[in-house]
């Protein structure tokens, strides 16, 4: 039964963790450089699928990645550093907001425009 419990708060403690979004100050300071690697992944996929959503909708496209282009999780964070850096004063004002998402999308609008 103890070895139970133990288990059980070993994995509510790294669900919990793991669960929160990221704010900006959270993002930069990461103890490892990949640690909301997955949760970067999971926002291009949203991001991705939104694109294709938004474009058989309404016919519009925010950024134009190339189809066959598949970034990297070093890659996608060297877009996200790039556009907070570019941005660091409304960056630093909202450092506290979940906004790591808006930097991505902001980063493939910047890197990614469609001519």
């Amino acid at each position: 039964m103890y070895k139970l419990l133990i288990l059980l708060l070993a994995i509510s403690y790294a669900v919990d963790s793991q669960s929160s979004v990221p704010t900006i100050e959270n993002y930069q300071n990461r103890p490892t450089p990949d640690a909301f690697d997955p949760y970067i992944y999971g926002l291009e996929g949203g991001l991705e699928w939104a694109q294709e959503y938004t474009f058989s909708r309404h016919s519009l496209d925010f950024f134009c990645k190339p189809n066959d282009l598949i970034l990297s999780a070093a890659q996608l964070r060297n877009l996200i550093d790039k556009e907070i850096k570019e941005n660091i004063s409304f960056y630093s004002k909202y450092k506290d907001a979940p906004l790591i998402g808006l930097a991505l999308r902001n980063a493939y609008m910047s890197e990614f425009p469609c001519n």
